[in-house]
């Protein structure tokens, strides 16, 4: 039976090692057989020659956890806040419609646009891309917060009224466990534009960072191998964040796992 299970469980991440696998095969080939012009795309064996190069020097290391800083301070923030945010459009409808033509505005427009603005304000450094970060990703944690409370069922709410429960035990006994479903997808979005608004606010102006590196290499005569390492660096974190935080979400919501 756990044998079963287990399989069960790992047969997505085999089949995906192996359609992996088989793609990086048919790319070796194409590139070092110059059926693909090899200056252009390059291949795996010259990308992992410019991973060497890069750990070597200490680049990559370096400038990776600048990024690392620049997102996890301004994606705390944003699920800190989004969350707060969210309850308090779901319990007040007062608030909801005061702040919501503002929230409207900031998630519909591209935050990139407001980099230049926040480096005015915060300068080049590590401060105003944790901003960038806050600003793209609380949004879609605030929107997801509040339609998960809102569709919860209102007999829980009147279950705990009926024992005495307070606001606050509402909230938190509820309002929130019932919502985590909807929150985690809200913050699995928002990694995704997180990440898209770092990169591109460290290649627009930035002194470090993995977006400032492929600024670097989009201009050097044969950067392309090191561009290509800092995607699948980019592309790895993204993947990592969403599975650590499905994974969460797997230990906050055992019922739906067993169901």
């Amino acid at each position: 039976m756990h044998r079963s299970l287990l399989a069960h469980r790992l047969a997505p991440l085999i089949v995906g090692l192996l359609s992996v696998s088989l793609f990086l095969l048919i790319w070796e080939i194409a590139g070092s057989t110059e059926t693909v012009r090899s200056e252009l795309v390059s291949y795996p064996t010259q990308i992992l020659s410019a991973f060497k190069r890069l750990i070597l020097s200490g680049e990559l290391a370096q400038n990776t956890l600048i990024s690392l800083r620049e997102f996890g301070e301004g994606f705390a923030a944003a699920i800190v806040i989004g969350i707060a945010c969210g309850v308090a459009f779901a319990l007040s409808r007062t608030i909801r419609y005061l702040f919501e033509p503002i929230f409207v505005a900031l998630y519909t427009a591209p935050i990139i646009v407001f980099v230049p603005v926040l480096v005015v304000w915060f300068g080049i450094g590590t401060t105003s891309k944790s901003i960038a970060v806050f600003l793209s990703a609380f949004i879609p944690i605030a929107i997801n917060t509040t339609t998960g409370i809102e569709e919860i069922s209102e007999s829980w709410v009147r279950a705990l009224r009926a024992f005495g429960a307070s606001r606050t035990q509402i909230i938190f006994k509820a309002m929130l466990p019932g919502a985590i479903p909807s929150i985690m997808a809200g913050i699995r979005l928002a990694i995704g534009r997180g990440i898209v608004v770092l990169i591109a606010g460290e290649m627009y102006v930035s002194m470090s960072g993995i977006g400032r590196l492929i600024s670097i290499y989009s201009v050097a005569p044969d950067g392309v191998p090191e561009i290509f390492v800092l995607v699948a660096v980019v592309a790895t974190f993204g993947y990592v964040c969403v599975l650590l935080f499905s994974l969460i979400e797997s230990g906050l919501t055992p019922w739906r796992s067993h169901s």
